[in-house]
C-alpha cells in the first residue's frame, strides 16, 4: 500500500503549457476556417473550417489527430524528457501535415490554416525544451522557431522568388531573359557606336598602365599581385565612367556617393566630437533632417532651386541650364540626403576611440596629421567601411531621385521599375533584381575583406583618464566651413519645398497661395492618414518582433543561431526594390496571397525596418549583466515575465530609438513599396512622386511640406517623452 502510494506521489503531473497549446492549436485547426475568398482577409470561406473539411480530406483529419494526440501527451504520466520528444514529433508532423493541405487546396491563407501551423510550431518549440534539445525555456524555444519561420516566409522567401523568376520562365529553367537582360545596351554598353572612340580599350589601356605604374614602384612578393589587383581595379573604373547603361551609372553612382557621403561623415563626426568652435553644437539637430524626410525632396529642391527654371540658375544667375538634371543632380541628391546615415554611424565610432592611444602617439612625437593618418584612422575602419555599406545600398536602391531629377539617365532601379510598371515584365524585372542583390553582396565581401581580421578592440573597461585630442586648427577651420556650406545649402533646399508649397507657380508667379494644399483634398489628405496608420501599425511589431531576435541571439544558444541572425538582417542589407519585386512575386498568388491588401505593406514595413531594432537590442544587451535574468529566473519567473518585468524597461532607450526609426523610415518608405500600392491602399511618398510625374509639383511640394512637419512632431513628442520617462527613471535608479 505504501509503495502504491509513493509511486502515486512521484507520478509526473500534467504538462499544462503543453496541453494549453495543443487544445489551442486544436480549436484554431478545427473551428476557423482555412480558406478565404480572394484578396479580403475578412473574406472566410465558412466551409473551410478543419471539422467540415476532415469529413471529406484524410490530410485535414491527420491534421486534428496531430493537435488531439498532443493534449493526450501533455496528460502522459511520463518524465518531461519523453513528453518533450513526443512534443517535437507531434509538432513537426502536424506543422508538415498542414502545409501540405494548404498547399494542396492552393487557396488563400485563413486563419485557421495560419493558427495551426503557428501552433505546432509553438508545440515544437515546448518540446524543445521540455527534451533538452534546447537548452531554454518554453518561450524562448518556441520564440526560435516562430522568428524562423517569420525570416524564411518574408525575407528568403521573396529573394528566393527573384533569384527563380530570373531563370523560371513559362514553367522551365530558361536563362534567355537574364541573359539578354544582361548584354543589353541598355543595362551595360562599353563600346557605344555613336562615340568615335573605343571605350573598351581605353579601359583596358588605363588598367595596364596603372598595373605597370604599381608594378615599376612596388616592391616584395606581392608587388605582381598588388599591381594585378590595382590594374582590374583601374579597368573596372574606367570602364565604368566612360561606359553607358544603367549597371554603369548605378555602380558608379553608389561609389562616389558612397565616398563621399562617407568622408563628409567622417568629418562631421570628428567636428562633432572633436572640434573647438561652438558649430559643434549644430551637428545633433541639423543631422537628424534629411533622414526624418523622403530623399527625393532634396531632389525636388534641386530642381526649384537649380533646374531650367530654378531660382539660382534662372532669376539669380540668369542661366538656362540642364546640368542639375541627370546623373549630377541625382549625386548631389543623394549627398545630401545619405551624408546623415554615415555620420550617425560614425560619430558612434569616434565617440569610443580610446583616447590614451593618441595621447601616447602625440608623447612619441606624432603631429596632428600624421597621428590622424596613423592611428584615428585606422581605428575608424570598420565604421567606414560600414558607413560606405548602408550608403552604397540606399544609393544602389534609390530609384526616386532618378526619376525626379534623373534627366531619363537608366539606373538599376529605375529600371526595375519600368520593366514592371511599363513593360509588364517581371522576369525581366527580376534579373535586374539579382543584379542588384549581387552588387550589394559583392560590397557585403568587400567591406569584411577590407577591415579584415585585425582586432579593432579599444575599450576595454579599464578607465582612461586621457581626453580626445583635438582636430589639427588647419582642418577644425576648413572642416567647420565646409559644414556650415553643407548646412545653409541643405536649409535652403528644404526652405525651397516649404516656399514651393505656397507658390502660384514657381518659376513664374511667385504669389502667395494656399490652394496646393487645398487641392490636397481629398486624395493628400487620406493618403497621408492611410500612411501615419500603417506606418503605426508597422512601427511595433518591427521593434518587439526585432528585439526578440536579438535577445534570442545574444542570449540563447540554439543550432543556426547565426544563420538566424543574418537571414534577419538580409532585408536591410538587401535594396529595398529587390524587396519590393520579391514580394510581389512571392505572394501575388496561391496560399500566400497578399498583395492588393493593407497588409502586405505593412509586412513590408515590419521585415524592413527589423533589422535595425535587433542591432540595437543586440547592443543594449551587451551592457545588462546576466546576473538580473538570472535573479528573476531563481525566483521562479518565465522566460516571457523577466523579458517583460526586467530586461525590456532596462533596454528602454533602444526600443524607443527603434520605434521611432520604423515609424519614420516607414512613412518616408518608397522603393521596397512602390509594386505594393493600390488605389485603394496609396501612400504619401508615392503620391507625392504622382503629382512630381503629372506636372503638379505644389501639390507635390505641398504633400512633402506636411509630411516633414508631421515627422518633426511625431519624432520631437517621441523624445520628449522619452526624456520625461528618464527623469522619472533616475531617481529609481540612483536610489
Amino acid at each position: 500500500m505504501k509503495g502504491t502510494l509513493a509511486s502515486a506521489a512521484v507520478r509526473p503531473a500534467p504538462q499544462l503549457t503543453l496541453a494549453g497549446w495543443g487544445l489551442a492549436s486544436l480549436l484554431w485547426a478545427g473551428a476557423l476556417p482555412w480558406a478565404r475568398a480572394g484578396r479580403d482577409l475578412g473574406s472566410w470561406v465558412a466551409d473551410s473550417t478543419g471539422i467540415l473539411l476532415a469529413n471529406r480530406d484524410p490530410l485535414a483529419a491527420a491534421v486534428l489527430a496531430a493537435a488531439a494526440l498532443s493534449v493526450i501527451v501533455a496528460a502522459w504520466p511520463a518524465p518531461d524528457r519523453v513528453r518533450g520528444w513526443a512534443a517535437v514529433v507531434l509538432g513537426g508532423l502536424g506543422f508538415v501535415l498542414a502545409a501540405a493541405l494548404v498547399a494542396v487546396r492552393g487557396t488563400p491563407l485563413g486563419p485557421g490554416a495560419a493558427g495551426a501551423l503557428l501552433g505546432f510550431l509553438t508545440l515544437a518549440g515546448v518540446g524543445l525544451s521540455l527534451s533538452g534539445l534546447v537548452f531554454a525555456d518554453p518561450f524562448l524555444a518556441a520564440a526560435v522557431l516562430w522568428a524562423a519561420a517569420f525570416v524564411a516566409v518574408f525575407i528568403l522567401l521573396p529573394l528566393g522568388a527573384v533569384v527563380v523568376a530570373s531563370v523560371w520562365v513559362d514553367g522551365s529553367f530558361q536563362t534567355g531573359v537574364l541573359w539578354r537582360t544582361l548584354t543589353s545596351p541598355a543595362f551595360l554598353a562599353l563600346d557605344h557606336p555613336g562615340t568615335a572612340r573605343n571605350e573598351a580599350a581605353w579601359a583596358l589601356g588605363v588598367g595596364l598602365a596603372c598595373a605597370m605604374a604599381v608594378l615599376a614602384f612596388g616592391r616584395g612578393r606581392g608587388a605582381l599581385r598588388t599591381a594585378l589587383m590595382a590594374g582590374l581595379g583601374a579597368a573596372a573604373l574606367a570602364a565604368l565612367y566612360l561606359g553607358f547603361g544603367a549597371f554603369r551609372n548605378s555602380v558608379l553612382l553608389a561609389v562616389v556617393v558612397g565616398a563621399v557621403s562617407t568622408a563628409l561623415g567622417f568629418l562631421f563626426a570628428l567636428l562633432s566630437e572633436r572640434s573647438r568652435l561652438p558649430t559643434r553644437r549644430l551637428f545633433a539637430p541639423l543631422s537628424v533632417l534629411p533622414i526624418i524626410t523622403p530623399p527625393f525632396v532634396l531632389g525636388l529642391a534641386m530642381l526649384y532651386l537649380f533646374g531650367r527654371r530654378g531660382f539660382v540658375t534662372h532669376h539669380l544667375l540668369r542661366l538656362s541650364t540642364d546640368v542639375f538634371f541627370g546623373p549630377l543632380g541625382v549625386a548631389v541628391a543623394q549627398v545630401l540626403a545619405y551624408t546623415p546615415i554615415a555620420y550617425l554611424v560614425l560619430v558612434g565610432v569616434v565617440r569610443a576611440m580610446d583616447a590614451s592611444l593618441e595621447e601616447a602617439a602625440q608623447t612619441l612625437g606624432a603631429a596632428p596629421g600624421h597621428l590622424l593618418r596613423t592611428v584615428t584612422w585606422p581605428l575608424a575602419r570598420p565604421g567606414l567601411a560600414n558607413a560606405f555599406l548602408l550608403v552604397a545600398i540606399e544609393s544602389l536602391a534609390d530609384f526616386a531621385n532618378p526619376i525626379v531629377v534623373g534627366g531619363g539617365k537608366p539606373f538599376l532601379a529605375t529600371e526595375v521599375f519600368f520593366a514592371i510598371v511599363g513593360r509588364y515584365n517581371p522576369h525581366e524585372a527580376a534579373s535586374y533584381g539579382v543584379v542588384l542583390l549581387a552588387l550589394t553582396l559583392g560590397v557585403f565581401v568587400l567591406q569584411r575583406r577590407w577591415v579584415g581580421g585585425a582586432s579593432y578592440v579599444t575599450v576595454t573597461g579599464r578607465p582612461s583618464a586621457s581626453r580626445p585630442q583635438s582636430l589639427p586648427g588647419w582642418l577644425d577651420w576648413a572642416g567647420s566651413g565646409l559644414f556650415i556650406l553643407w548646412m545653409v545649402l541643405v536649409a535652403v533646399l528644404y526652405g525651397s519645398v516649404f516656399v514651393g508649397a505656397v507658390t502660384r507657380l514657381w518659376g513664374f508667379d511667385y504669389t502667395f497661395t494656399l490652394r496646393h494644399l487645398q487641392d490636397l483634398h481629398p486624395q493628400g489628405w487620406q493618403v497621408l492618414r492611410t500612411t501615419v496608420l500603417l506606418s503605426a501599425y508597422a512601427a511595433l511589431p518591427s521593434v518587439l518582433v526585432g528585439f526578440l531576435i536579438g535577445y534570442l541571439v545574444s542570449r540563447v544558444s540554439f543550432p543556426g543561431r547565426r544563420w538566424l541572425e543574418f537571414s534577419a538582417m538580409l532585408s536591410f542589407a538587401t535594396p529595398g526594390t529587390v524587396m519590393g519585386i520579391g514580394y510581389v512575386l512571392a505572394f501575388n498568388q496561391g496560399p500566400l496571397l497578399l498583395t492588393g491588401t493593407e497588409l502586405v505593406i505593412v509586412l513590408a514595413f515590419v521585415f524592413r525596418n527589423m533589422p535595425v531594432a535587433i542591432r540595437a537590442a543586440v547592443a543594449a544587451l551587451e551592457q545588462i549583466d546576466r546576473a538580473l535574468e538570472e535573479a528573476s529566473t531563481v525566483l521562479r519567473a518565465g522566460a516571457a515575465t523577466t523579458l517583460r518585468r526586467v530586461v525590456v524597461p532596462l533596454a528602454g532607450s533602444a526600443l524607443l530609438s527603434g520605434l521611432v526609426f520604423a515609424f519614420v523610415r516607414a512613412m518616408t518608405a518608397v522603393s521596397q513599396v512602390i509594386f505594393l500600392i493600390t488605389p485603394q491602399h496609396n501612400l504619401a511618398t508615392t503620391q507625392i512622386l504622382s503629382y512630381l510625374e503629372y506636372g503638379s509639383q505644389g501639390r507635390g511640394a505641398a504633400l512633402a511640406s506636411v509630411l516633414t512637419l508631421v515627422l518633426v512632431a511625431v519624432v520631437v513628442g517621441l523624445q520628449l517623452g522619452h526624456r520625461r520617462l528618464q527623469a522619472r527613471v533616475a531617481p529609481v535608479g540612483a536610489g
